[in-house]
Protein backbone atom coordinates (compact mmCIF):
# COMPACT_ATOMS: atom_id res chain seq x y z
CA UNK A 1 0.00 0.00 0.00
CA UNK A 2 3.23 2.57 0.44
CA UNK A 3 4.69 1.41 -2.27
CA UNK A 4 1.57 2.24 -4.45
CA UNK A 5 0.48 5.41 -2.66
CA UNK A 6 3.87 6.91 -3.05
CA UNK A 7 3.83 6.08 -6.75
CA UNK A 8 0.14 7.44 -7.38
CA UNK A 9 1.88 10.66 -6.04
CA UNK A 10 4.82 10.62 -7.84
CA UNK A 11 2.81 10.78 -10.94
CA UNK A 12 0.53 13.37 -10.44
CA UNK A 13 4.47 15.30 -9.31
CA UNK A 14 6.27 14.28 -12.40
CA UNK A 15 4.02 16.72 -14.68
CA UNK A 16 5.05 19.52 -12.59
CA UNK A 17 9.65 18.41 -13.00
CA UNK A 18 9.53 17.20 -9.44
CA UNK A 19 12.02 15.08 -8.35
CA UNK A 20 11.66 12.75 -5.35
CA UNK A 21 14.13 12.16 -2.34
CA UNK A 22 14.31 9.08 -0.73
CA UNK A 23 11.69 7.40 -3.20
CA UNK A 24 11.29 6.55 -6.99
CA UNK A 25 13.02 9.15 -8.93
CA UNK A 26 11.12 11.24 -11.47
CA UNK A 27 12.65 12.61 -14.61
CA UNK A 28 12.55 15.98 -14.44
CA UNK A 29 13.12 16.80 -18.26
CA UNK A 30 15.33 19.23 -19.43
CA UNK A 31 15.23 20.94 -15.97
CA UNK A 32 19.01 21.66 -14.85
CA UNK A 33 17.26 22.00 -11.25
CA UNK A 34 14.30 20.55 -10.26
CA UNK A 35 12.26 20.82 -6.58
CA UNK A 36 12.60 17.90 -4.71
CA UNK A 37 9.67 15.65 -2.83
CA UNK A 38 10.78 14.04 0.27
CA UNK A 39 7.64 11.71 1.60
CA UNK A 40 7.65 10.41 5.30
CA UNK A 41 5.41 9.15 7.35
CA UNK A 42 5.18 10.29 11.11
CA UNK A 43 3.36 8.18 14.25
CA UNK A 44 1.37 10.76 16.13
CA UNK A 45 2.76 10.12 20.17
CA UNK A 46 -0.60 11.03 21.57
CA UNK A 47 -2.97 8.96 19.17
CA UNK A 48 -0.80 6.16 17.92
CA UNK A 49 -2.42 7.72 14.31
CA UNK A 50 -0.50 7.50 11.50
CA UNK A 51 0.33 10.30 8.87
CA UNK A 52 2.21 11.16 5.63
CA UNK A 53 3.64 14.02 5.04
CA UNK A 54 4.78 15.32 1.87
CA UNK A 55 8.08 17.98 2.02
CA UNK A 56 8.53 20.10 -1.67
CA UNK A 57 11.78 21.27 -0.93
CA UNK A 58 12.69 24.44 -3.31
CA UNK A 59 15.67 24.21 -5.78
CA UNK A 60 17.10 27.49 -5.10
CA UNK A 61 19.34 28.30 -1.43
CA UNK A 62 17.66 29.57 1.35
CA UNK A 63 16.94 33.04 1.74
CA UNK A 64 18.88 35.10 4.61
CA UNK A 65 16.05 34.17 7.37
CA UNK A 66 14.89 30.88 5.35
CA UNK A 67 12.10 29.47 3.20
CA UNK A 68 8.83 30.68 3.81
CA UNK A 69 6.75 27.45 3.77
CA UNK A 70 3.00 26.54 3.64
CA UNK A 71 1.18 23.86 5.03
CA UNK A 72 -1.27 22.31 3.24
CA UNK A 73 -4.46 20.14 4.90
CA UNK A 74 -5.31 17.18 3.02
CA UNK A 75 -2.03 16.88 1.56
CA UNK A 76 -2.52 13.89 -0.89
CA UNK A 77 -5.12 15.98 -2.37
CA UNK A 78 -3.34 19.51 -2.42
CA UNK A 79 0.18 18.95 -2.62
CA UNK A 80 -0.17 18.04 -6.29
CA UNK A 81 -2.54 21.06 -6.70
CA UNK A 82 -0.26 23.67 -5.65
CA UNK A 83 3.11 22.46 -7.40
CA UNK A 84 0.70 22.53 -10.54
CA UNK A 85 0.28 26.27 -9.68
CA UNK A 86 4.23 26.81 -8.48
CA UNK A 87 4.92 25.07 -12.23
CA UNK A 88 8.44 23.49 -12.41
CA UNK A 89 10.13 26.82 -13.01
CA UNK A 90 8.53 28.89 -10.58
CA UNK A 91 8.76 32.73 -10.53
CA UNK A 92 10.43 34.39 -7.98
CA UNK A 93 9.28 34.30 -5.30
CA UNK A 94 7.63 32.12 -5.10
CA UNK A 95 10.36 29.67 -6.12
CA UNK A 96 11.22 30.13 -2.57
CA UNK A 97 8.46 28.42 -1.33
CA UNK A 98 8.94 25.48 0.80
CA UNK A 99 5.48 23.10 0.56
CA UNK A 100 3.98 21.03 3.38
CA UNK A 101 1.40 18.98 2.77
CA UNK A 102 -0.40 16.62 6.02
CA UNK A 103 -2.06 13.64 5.01
CA UNK A 104 -2.37 10.16 5.12
CA UNK A 105 -1.25 6.66 4.34
CA UNK A 106 -3.57 5.90 1.78
CA UNK A 107 -3.80 6.45 -2.41
CA UNK A 108 -6.85 8.08 -2.44
CA UNK A 109 -7.19 12.44 -2.46
CA UNK A 110 -9.03 12.18 0.78
CA UNK A 111 -9.69 9.95 3.74
CA UNK A 112 -12.42 11.37 4.70
CA UNK A 113 -13.18 9.68 8.10
CA UNK A 114 -10.21 10.48 9.20
CA UNK A 115 -10.11 14.11 8.51
CA UNK A 116 -13.72 14.54 10.57
CA UNK A 117 -11.96 12.88 13.30
CA UNK A 118 -8.47 15.33 13.36
CA UNK A 119 -10.26 18.45 12.29
CA UNK A 120 -13.62 18.83 14.59
CA UNK A 121 -14.39 19.05 18.32
CA UNK A 122 -16.31 16.90 20.25
CA UNK A 123 -19.85 16.88 18.86
CA UNK A 124 -23.04 15.25 19.27
CA UNK A 125 -24.72 12.84 17.22
CA UNK A 126 -27.43 15.19 16.96
CA UNK A 127 -25.21 17.47 15.06
CA UNK A 128 -22.96 15.20 12.76
CA UNK A 129 -24.50 15.10 9.25
CA UNK A 130 -24.67 11.67 7.95
CA UNK A 131 -21.86 10.03 6.21
CA UNK A 132 -21.83 9.66 2.41
CA UNK A 133 -22.25 5.76 2.47
CA UNK A 134 -24.63 5.65 5.52
CA UNK A 135 -23.26 3.02 7.38
CA UNK A 136 -19.69 4.42 8.13
CA UNK A 137 -19.62 6.04 11.89
CA UNK A 138 -18.44 9.42 11.63
CA UNK A 139 -15.91 10.03 14.89
CA UNK A 140 -15.46 13.31 16.15
CA UNK A 141 -13.51 15.25 18.61
CA UNK A 142 -9.63 15.42 17.71
CA UNK A 143 -8.75 18.57 16.63
CA UNK A 144 -6.90 19.37 19.44
CA UNK A 145 -4.62 16.24 19.46
CA UNK A 146 -4.53 16.99 15.73
CA UNK A 147 -2.96 20.16 16.45
CA UNK A 148 -0.55 19.00 19.13
CA UNK A 149 0.72 16.79 16.70
CA UNK A 150 1.28 19.46 13.79
CA UNK A 151 3.05 21.97 16.23
CA UNK A 152 5.10 19.03 18.52
CA UNK A 153 5.76 16.84 15.65
CA UNK A 154 5.24 18.02 12.13
CA UNK A 155 6.83 21.44 12.51
CA UNK A 156 9.85 20.40 13.80
CA UNK A 157 10.06 17.42 11.71
CA UNK A 158 10.08 19.93 8.96
CA UNK A 159 12.23 22.62 10.29
CA UNK A 160 15.25 19.72 10.79
CA UNK A 161 15.15 18.97 7.60
CA UNK A 162 15.21 22.69 5.60
CA UNK A 163 16.15 25.85 7.22
CA UNK A 164 12.46 27.51 7.59
CA UNK A 165 11.56 31.44 8.17
CA UNK A 166 9.22 31.03 11.38
CA UNK A 167 8.25 34.43 10.95
CA UNK A 168 6.81 33.17 7.32
CA UNK A 169 4.56 30.12 8.01
CA UNK A 170 1.34 29.81 6.27
CA UNK A 171 -1.45 27.27 6.91
CA UNK A 172 -3.99 26.32 4.62
CA UNK A 173 -7.15 24.30 5.16
CA UNK A 174 -10.80 23.97 2.98
CA UNK A 175 -14.05 22.61 4.55
CA UNK A 176 -13.46 20.88 7.34
CA UNK A 177 -9.66 21.98 7.47
CA UNK A 178 -10.99 25.63 6.96
CA UNK A 179 -12.47 25.65 10.08
CA UNK A 180 -9.61 23.88 11.44
CA UNK A 181 -7.57 26.99 10.20
CA UNK A 182 -10.05 29.35 12.28
CA UNK A 183 -9.68 27.45 14.89
CA UNK A 184 -6.03 27.37 14.95
CA UNK A 185 -6.20 31.49 14.31
CA UNK A 186 -8.55 31.69 17.73
CA UNK A 187 -6.61 29.61 19.92
CA UNK A 188 -3.21 29.55 19.05
CA UNK A 189 -2.59 32.52 16.76
CA UNK A 190 1.19 32.34 16.60
CA UNK A 191 1.80 29.29 15.68
CA UNK A 192 1.30 30.56 11.79
CA UNK A 193 1.37 34.07 10.29
CA UNK A 194 -1.09 33.65 7.32
CA UNK A 195 -4.02 31.52 7.47
CA UNK A 196 -6.13 30.64 4.26
CA UNK A 197 -9.52 29.11 5.10
CA UNK A 198 -11.08 27.84 1.86
CA UNK A 199 -15.00 27.37 2.10
CA UNK A 200 -14.82 26.71 6.17
CA UNK A 201 -17.63 24.80 7.56
CA UNK A 202 -18.60 27.42 9.92
CA UNK A 203 -21.77 25.70 10.35
CA UNK A 204 -20.38 22.63 11.73
CA UNK A 205 -21.60 21.48 15.48
CA UNK A 206 -24.02 24.14 15.36
CA UNK A 207 -21.73 26.78 14.59
CA UNK A 208 -20.00 25.64 17.33
CA UNK A 209 -16.50 27.93 16.20
CA UNK A 210 -18.42 31.24 16.52
CA UNK A 211 -18.40 30.67 20.11
CA UNK A 212 -14.09 30.80 20.02
CA UNK A 213 -14.42 33.66 17.51
CA UNK A 214 -16.38 35.76 20.28
CA UNK A 215 -13.48 35.22 22.72
CA UNK A 216 -10.73 35.89 20.28
CA UNK A 217 -12.74 39.27 19.26
CA UNK A 218 -13.11 40.28 22.67
CA UNK A 219 -9.49 39.62 22.85
CA UNK A 220 -7.95 41.23 19.91
CA UNK A 221 -10.61 44.31 19.97
CA UNK A 222 -8.13 45.59 23.14
CA UNK A 223 -4.80 44.34 21.48
CA UNK A 224 -4.97 43.55 17.78
CA UNK A 225 -2.95 40.66 16.49
CA UNK A 226 0.43 40.03 16.12
CA UNK A 227 2.37 42.19 13.10
CA UNK A 228 2.13 40.19 10.18
CA UNK A 229 -0.85 38.40 10.54
CA UNK A 230 -3.15 37.79 7.92
CA UNK A 231 -6.19 35.80 6.97
CA UNK A 232 -7.78 35.08 3.75
CA UNK A 233 -11.37 33.43 3.34
CA UNK A 234 -13.15 32.22 1.03
CA UNK A 235 -16.10 30.73 0.03
CA UNK A 236 -18.22 28.81 -3.29
CA UNK A 237 -21.31 30.04 -4.70
CA UNK A 238 -23.18 27.08 -6.32
CA UNK A 239 -24.46 24.26 -4.51
CA UNK A 240 -24.14 20.53 -5.44
CA UNK A 241 -26.24 18.63 -3.36
CA UNK A 242 -24.96 14.21 -3.02
CA UNK A 243 -27.70 12.20 -3.60
CA UNK A 244 -29.14 11.32 -0.33
CA UNK A 245 -32.17 9.98 1.38
CA UNK A 246 -35.22 12.47 1.55
CA UNK A 247 -34.89 12.19 5.29
CA UNK A 248 -31.31 12.55 5.14
CA UNK A 249 -30.89 15.20 2.65
CA UNK A 250 -33.91 17.79 4.78
CA UNK A 251 -31.23 16.87 8.00
CA UNK A 252 -28.00 17.77 6.14
CA UNK A 253 -30.09 21.01 4.98
CA UNK A 254 -30.88 22.09 8.23
CA UNK A 255 -27.34 21.29 9.95
CA UNK A 256 -25.32 23.18 7.23
CA UNK A 257 -27.71 26.75 7.46
CA UNK A 258 -26.30 30.07 9.59
CA UNK A 259 -23.42 31.89 9.14
CA UNK A 260 -20.63 31.15 6.13
CA UNK A 261 -17.44 32.57 5.82
CA UNK A 262 -18.73 35.60 4.13
CA UNK A 263 -20.22 36.57 7.32
CA UNK A 264 -17.14 35.53 9.50
CA UNK A 265 -14.84 38.05 7.22
CA UNK A 266 -17.30 40.34 7.86
CA UNK A 267 -16.95 40.24 11.45
CA UNK A 268 -12.78 39.58 11.77
CA UNK A 269 -12.50 42.94 9.57
CA UNK A 270 -13.03 45.19 12.81
CA UNK A 271 -9.69 43.46 14.29
CA UNK A 272 -7.02 46.22 14.58
CA UNK A 273 -3.94 45.33 12.19
CA UNK A 274 -5.45 41.68 10.85
CA UNK A 275 -4.83 41.84 6.82
CA UNK A 276 -7.72 40.18 5.42
CA UNK A 277 -9.38 38.79 2.47
CA UNK A 278 -12.29 37.79 1.25
CA UNK A 279 -13.13 36.39 -1.80
CA UNK A 280 -16.52 34.14 -3.64
CA UNK A 281 -16.06 32.04 -6.24
CA UNK A 282 -19.55 32.44 -7.23
CA UNK A 283 -19.33 30.22 -10.05
CA UNK A 284 -17.62 27.63 -8.54
CA UNK A 285 -19.12 24.72 -6.16
CA UNK A 286 -17.61 23.78 -3.03
CA UNK A 287 -15.24 20.62 -4.92
CA UNK A 288 -14.19 22.78 -7.75
CA UNK A 289 -13.24 25.90 -5.59
CA UNK A 290 -10.41 23.72 -4.17
CA UNK A 291 -7.36 24.08 -6.80
CA UNK A 292 -8.16 28.07 -6.96
CA UNK A 293 -8.34 28.24 -3.66
CA UNK A 294 -4.77 26.44 -3.47
CA UNK A 295 -3.77 29.02 -5.80
CA UNK A 296 -5.03 31.50 -4.39
CA UNK A 297 -3.22 30.60 -0.93
CA UNK A 298 0.08 30.73 -2.75
CA UNK A 299 -0.27 34.25 -3.97
CA UNK A 300 -1.51 35.24 -0.50
CA UNK A 301 1.26 34.03 1.60
CA UNK A 302 3.60 36.28 -0.56
CA UNK A 303 1.03 39.55 0.10
CA UNK A 304 -1.07 39.36 -3.11
CA UNK A 305 -4.92 39.58 -2.19
CA UNK A 306 -6.89 37.40 -4.82
CA UNK A 307 -8.16 39.11 -8.07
Amino acid sequence: MLRFATTVLLVALAGFGIQAVGAETVTAGSMKEARKMERFDLHADRTGLDYRIFLIRPSEPPPPGGYPVIYLLDGNATVPMMEKVIGPNPPTPYSSAAIVGIGYPSDKPFDILRRYRDLTPPTPPELIPPSRDGASVIETGGRDDFLAFVETQVIPAVESRLPIDRQRRTLFGHSLGGLFSLYVLYTREDLFQTYVAADPAVWWGGQAILREQAVFLDRKAREGVAAGTALLIETSGRLVERPLPAADAERLKRLRSGQTGREVAATLATIPGLRLAFHDFAEESHGSMLPLAVADALRFAFGRNPD
